[in-house]
């Protein structure tokens, strides 16, 4: 019983124990998740909008990843469907991520199953264009989402620049290029 007992507290002393905070900017919102890994420290962050039965766009970086001015994290939109219904966004299809500032740049789909068999859509730009899509999310008011010419999904930018920055801040991370 002892070693039964010795064991569990083993497992127990050695779980990773996660901490989780979140800040509201206006249509932005930025989540924290600290997880203690026992052996360092590892920081998630994300400022996404959208959500709530709709799709979200989110940025996310961990204190563990390649960082500005090396790697700029572009925005994702992640579609989910309700279990047996598709996604609008198909897989490999082409999207366009259009601003009200006359600037745009393409993007494409990968869709599939998640692990519990929900059909799910992440929309991505091209990684090179990372910098130039947060640049103009800073300074731009809207951003559409258009697949087909069609709107998938607008964004409001409004409170971006700071979600931006509370972001880099509880992640260590530099905004230089973003903000600076």
């Amino acid at each position: 019983m002892r070693k039964l007992l010795g064991i569990f507290a083993l497992f127990w002393a050695t779980d990773a124990v996660a901490d989780y905070q979140y800040w509201d900017y206006k249509d932005w919102t930025v989540t924290v998740e600290r997880v203690d890994t026992g052996e360092d420290l590892r920081i998630t962050c994300t400022a996404s909008t959208g959500g709530d039965g709709d799709p979200s766009l989110a940025i996310t970086l961990s204190n563990g990843d390649a960082a500005p001015p090396y790697f700029y994290p572009g925005p994702e939109l992640l579609e989910r469907a309700p279990r047996g219904y598709t996604t609008m966004m198909t897989d490999g299809a082409r999207v366009m991520f259009e601003f009200d500032v006359d600037w745009r740049t393409e993007g494409f789909v990968n869709a599939g199953y998640d692990a519990e068999g929900f059909a799910q859509a992440i929309a991505r730009a091209h990684q090179n264009d990372s910098l130039g899509l947060l640049q103009t999310m800073r300074r731009a008011g809207m951003l559409w989402i258009t697949l087909d010419g069609e709107v998938v999904y607008a964004a409001s930018l409004s409170g971006f620049t700071a979600a931006y920055g509370k972001m880099a801040e509880q992640c260590g991370l530099p905004t230089v290029g973003v903000i600076d």
